[in-house]
């Protein structure tokens, strides 16, 4: 009893692997070697009853703590007043979305790659011109001539290597400063600089545009990095000592990973319990960011893109229904 326990908190913590992008970690040889789909391996798993047992038991656990808490009146309140709250903090969003480009791309410039660690920059000069649009935007600083140049850069990126679309957040965060004017705070308001680029009419696709990209970029990585190379994803679980932490096997992490890296990225991506799910997917990632010790600076577009996403909820064309908020005069 003490082991299906045991297997059943690991399955619970076995999301520590699926915000880790596994070319981050993984060298240019391993990722050669290991890089082969099979599925019948990735399935393996499935084959062994104790690891049966725990999926079940943790499917019927969720099940009930659904059923238990969508009729507990105290714990509507409650997400009740959390959503309330998170509206009331739209205003910051301007700063957050500015915040994490700029930090990415200032982290980009110093660190020698283009928005993403597994991308060198391909010429010297792009560094000056990521640290530079990197301040502006962190100072709020012809913010529009700075989200043309950030985009460009992105597309630019999205050529040279497929993998950004795991970086899809970033896209998300570059497209929102045409859907709102983001000026405020910053220099552009002090001194009176329009954003001649922000489209008003794009607005009501904010939340939207932010809560697709973080979708698309979870649910790519998912597929890419866990379920079509498994092999990838369980010699990182070997090598980073989650074998250890958890007595599972490393193909069982690769599995897990895989399969619930999907499934938050696609209820985000289609609007399904959104905000709770920017909620898990921020507290799995901290796990993952803490346990792995990766640098910051390549993780900061994850943290901003999904505190937004809380904040703002499901917005246009999603599943969820828009919370409403009575409005105010000011």
């Amino acid at each position: 009893m003490k082991k299906i326990i045991l297997l059943l908190l690991a399955f619970v913590s076995l999301p520590q692997l699926a915000f880790a992008h596994v070319r981050y970690i993984a060298t240019d040889a391993e990722q050669a070697q290991f890089s082969e789909i099979d599925f019948a391996l990735l399935f393996s798993p499935l084959q062994e009853p104790k690891y049966v047992v725990m999926i079940i038991a943790t499917l019927i656990l969720v099940v009930l703590a659904y059923w238990f808490l969508d009729r507990n009146k105290y714990f509507h309140r409650w997400t009740e007043h959390m959503a309330h709250v998170g509206e009331s903090y739209k205003k910051f969003i301007p700063w957050i979305t500015r915040l994490s480009l700029g930090i990415i791309l200032i982290g980009g410039a110093t660190n020698g790659f283009l928005l993403s660690p597994v991308l060198d920059t391909p010429v010297a000069w792009m560094n000056i011109v990521q640290l530079i649009i990197g301040f502006f935007l962190m100072a709020g600083f012809m913010t529009g001539f700075s989200a043309v140049i950030a985009l460009a850069l992105f597309i630019f990126a999205l050529t040279k290597d497929p993998y950004l679309i795991g970086s899809f957040d970033i896209l998300g965060l570059i497209l929102s400063l045409f859907a709102l004017d983001s000026r405020r705070p910053g220099i552009d308001d002090i001194v009176g600089i329009p954003d001649f680029l922000h489209i008003k009419k794009l607005r009501e696709y904010l939340p939207t545009v932010l809560r697709m990209g973080i979708g698309i970029a979870m649910a790519y990585l998912a597929v890419v990095e866990k379920i079509l190379t498994p092999q990838l994803a369980a010699m990182v679980a070997e090598n980073t000592g989650l074998v250890d932490v958890i007595p599972v096997s490393a193909m069982m992490w690769a599995f897990s990973a895989g399969i619930i890296e999907l499934v938050v990225g696609l209820m985000l991506l289609v609007g399904f319990k959104t905000r709770l799910a920017a909620v898990a997917a921020l507290f799995i990632l901290s796990m993952s960011f803490f346990y792995f010790g990766e640098d910051v600076t390549s993780h900061v577009t994850l943290f901003g893109t999904l505190s937004a996403v809380f904040i703002l909820g499901v917005g246009k064309l999603g599943i969820d229904t828009p919370h409403s908020v009575k409005k105010q005069e000011h």
